[in-house]
């Protein structure tokens, strides 16, 4: 009994949120009690506000709201429904009901480790636009503060700067005055100093968030990929996506720069130039006047860099796919001896590329350019004109320098709004791309009927029908059939005929157009396809085994299984011999998407895998097409051990094995149209009869 996720669940019905345990147990792997860690994951990903809390006596305890789940002395989780008087209201797990008990005894059994709940009555859900941002930043606004706060001193001690300066040139110079120029000189020291704490500090804070939010939103935006649909996927290039989802580092730079940008650089603009004019209202006009030309020049410019960024990552995304796929299929690659031919096609890609940055640094160093030129002649103007102020005695020595220093204090907090709007400009384009993942809707979840964990293993098909898209052809049409728990269906046609599609409706990767395909009864719509994915494995032509060891791998999908299921699910799964044979056994490392191994050991392995889940329908979708008669043949052994055990499913469009199953399905051309056993299907001139004589089985 999982007390954890139980507590979980009392407290997700009591605040009428919407959570299924099956879902939660499937989709964070949990076996045993989850840690207190994993509880507020699970609790904050659903759309609590939770938090751990030791309380130190019952004043504080009456201070938070109720219920909440806590630990009992005995590491049991429950919930904690309310304290009045000189009673505590609380679930028993072991009763399995809401027991009143006085509350000198239920302190007995609790540690005072509780977890607090903040309800916000609804599963967050992902649409990614700036309030979203701002709302994922804002969680941190206690750090930005001091971020700010540092930033303040160090903006203070810029205007000091200058008047230290001014009181040098125009008190201490004329009058020789040393003792005074020691006082100032230390001074100046310590304000250095206190300068380059709080440059270090407020570096130290906006590194240290900048990582906690790259965590944050960058397991926010994987965890919601990882929930987009097959057919997401199916229509992107790997390439693409990747580009997609390194936009969060466009992002976050610029979350973390507009905190400081608009709240300093506006205000201290303003101070700066407040001071400027008392100094010299003519010399204050001409600096704006260049900072307005500088500013014009950004704004005008933006369209034009805009184009080109857009158009540079869609040449950067083109390269990284090409880049991918090459790697991807090194064999063929390297097989059809056409390195030269890939090389040409890199070069044409890399070439693109770069031409799109160059023409885009080439476009912002000449903006770059003449912004700074425009501030070397305001420069060049304040000392012209400056120096003719101090002839008629409307400026010291002292005061025009102090006047050029706050005129360079100026002109980088104008420049730093100014670019921020081309940053702006980037951030949206971010903002775009990454939408094209945030944005698009996770896989319907269904209401995760709870009886269903106990599936047996029946699937009915009635007049369904599928395609792609709706300007696409049907793929399906009007499929209809019933399968029994524990048969052996075999599922035959030619290539193309829709014969996997089936195996992909049944596992939930598409949705029918129409018609329904009913579990044990239930309508597949109703059904959470992370519940009926955990309840069905799944063999393919090409299975993708991932860098680890054999162990690993198998286990995947049950990463607590204990070493005697794994090899369990590998005896079935004729895979111990050839494992048990390798040096380090099943801690033998496997290298990436299993190259070191066969296609029949590869094979083995990932039906091993299918097999730790102990699903109730097993799918071989064109599972044995590539192999060896060997590896067919121990893999049809396995699929005998198995038969009237679990509902299988052998897609195929070779025909030697179909003898064996209790039903067969012939499709073509998106239809059924024949079915029954093999022995019935080869009498008469069948559809069935003509491709068993192409393959030469008669």
């Amino acid at each position: 009994m999982n007390t954890a996720l139980i507590s979980i669940e009392l407290v997700s019905k009591f605040y009428s949120v919407p959570l299924d345990i099956e879902s939660v147990r499937k989709e964070y792997f949990i076996e045993g009690e989850p840690s207190i860690p994993e509880i507020l994951r699970i609790l904050k990903n659903y759309g609590f506000k939770a938090k751990d809390k030791k309380f130190d006596n019952l004043e504080d305890l009456r201070k938070y709201p109720f219920p909440m789940i806590i630990v009992l002395s005995n590491n049991v989780y429950s919930v904690l429904f309310g304290i009045k008087d000189d009673k505590a209201l609380y679930f028993d797990c072991a009763e399995k009901k809401i027991v009143q008990m006085k509350l000198e005894e239920f302190l007995k059994l609790w540690n005072y480790d509780s977890i607090v709940l903040y309800p916000k009555f609804k599963k967050t859900e992902l649409f990614l636009n700036f309030k979203w941002l701002f709302n994922e930043f804002f969680k941190y606004k206690a750090v930005f503060s001091e971020a700010i706060l540092a930033s303040f001193f160090i903006q203070i001690f810029a205007l000091v700067t200058p008047l230290f300066i001014q009181v040098i040139i125009d008190k201490v110079l004329p009058h020789y005055a040393v003792s005074t120029l020691q006082i100032i000189g230390l001074a100046f020291l310590i304000v250095i100093l206190f300068d380059g704490f709080f440059n270090f500090t407020r570096n130290y804070v906006l590194y240290h968030t900048a990582n906690k939010i790259d965590a944050g939103l960058g397991a926010k935006v994987y965890r919601h990929l990882l929930s987009l649909p097959f057919r997401y996927f199916e229509t992107r290039k790997v390439g693409n996506i990747i580009s997609r989802v390194r936009e969060l580092e466009n992002l976050r730079q610029f979350m973390t720069s507009i905190s400081l940008t608009l709240l300093l650089d506006t205000v201290f603009s303003v101070v700066f130039v407040a001071i400027m004019l008392i100094y010299s209202p003519f010399l204050t006009i001409v600096v704006l006047s260049f900072m307005g030309i500088v500013a014009l020049i950004s704004y005008f410019s933006t369209p034009y860099i805009k184009q080109r960024l857009d158009d540079r990552f869609e040449k950067g995304a083109r390269m990284h796919s090409f880049l991918v796929e090459s790697i991807t299929g090194i064999q063929t690659v390297k097989s059809a001896a056409i390195e030269g031919k890939m090389m040409k096609s890199w070069e044409e890609y890399l070439g693109e590329y770069i031409l799109s940055s160059f023409s885009l640094s080439n476009f912002a160093n000449a903006v770059f350019s003449i912004s700074q030129t425009l501030q070397k002649l305001m420069i060049l103007a304040v000392i012209y004109l400056g120096v003719n102020q101090v002839f008629e005695n409307n400026l010291t020595i002292g005061q025009l320098i102090a006047f050029q220093m706050f005129a360079s204090q100026l002109t980088m907090p104008i420049l730093r709004l100014v670019h921020m709007w081309q940053d702006f400009q980037q951030a949206k384009l971010s903002l775009q791309r990454l939408g094209d993942i945030i944005n698009i809707p996770a896989e319907v979840s269904g209401t995760a009927i709870e009886s269903f964990s106990d599936i047996k293993g029946e699937i009915v098909f009635k007049n369904v029908n599928f395609r792609y898209s709706i300007d696409l052809p049907e793929v399906l049409r009007d499929i209809s059939f019933e399968i029994k728990p524990g048969m052996l269906v075999g599922i035959a046609g030619r290539s193309g005929s829709g014969k996997s599609t089936i195996g992909k409706l049944i596992q939930r990767l598409y949705i029918p157009t129409e018609g329904n395909i009913l579990i044990d009864g239930v309508d597949i719509k109703q059904i959470n396809p992370l519940i009926l994915r955990s309840r069905t494995g799944v063999v393919l032509q090409e299975n993708f085994l991932f860098s680890g060891t054999v162990k690993e791998n198998i286990a995947m999908a049950r990463p607590q299984a204990t070493m005697e299921e794994i090899v369990n699910a590998a005896i079935l799964a004729n895979a111990h011999q050839f494992i048990s044979e390798m040096p380090l056994g099943y801690d033998t490392p496997i290298e990436e998407r299993g190259e070191s191994l066969s296609g029949g050991q590869k094979q083995r392995i990932a039906i091993a895998r299918a097999l730790i889940i102990n699903p109730r329908i097993l799918i071989f979708d064109e599972a044995t097409n590539a192999l060896d008669y060997e590896s067919e043949r121990l893999i049809c052994e396995t699929l005998r051990k198995l038969k009237g055990k679990i509902t299988i499913l052998f897609i195929s469009h070779r025909l030697s094995f179909m003898k064996e199953c209790d039903l067969v399905l012939v499709i073509d051309k998106g239809k059924l149209v024949e079915k029954g056993t093999h022995d019935i299907l080869m009498e008469g001139k069948t559809f069935y009869a003509y491709l068993s004589k192409q393959e030469g089985l008669i």
